[in-house]
């Protein structure tokens, strides 16, 4: 037999939220329909993230010529180890948790 899995203190009441509180509140959050809302058309779109600095660019170097001479790149000929330069660069340049890496050990320096 199995036994219901339940939280740290026992059950939740069905209804946990504070007397009055609105629907947005019970449900922890925004709702199905305001996540399902979208920009306005002509409405300005996600700010481009500024461009990675030289130590980025060496980061960036550095980790692609190492996959470029491991093992799996070994065996693609020379137009295959182009695009997987360029898919590996245009990845780690538009990564925003790469750059906020790279960006905090420029600031530990």
């Amino acid at each position: 037999m199995t036994s219901p899995i339940t939280p740290p203190g026992g059950p939740m009441a069905p209804d946990a939220a504070p007397a009055g509180a609105t629907e947005k509140v019970r449900r922890g959050g925004e709702t199905f329909a305001d996540a399902l809302e979208v920009a306005p058309p002509g409405a300005a779109g996600p700010e481009a993230p500024a461009p990675l600095g030289a130590d980025a660019a060496a980061v960036i170097d550095r980790l692609v010529a190492e996959q470029l001479a491991g093992p799996m790149a070994a065996g693609l000929d020379a137009a295959g180890r182009q695009a997987l330069e360029a898919h590996l660069r245009a990845t780690l340049e538009d990564d925003p948790g790469f750059r906020a890496l790279v960006e905090d050990a420029a600031g530990d320096t």
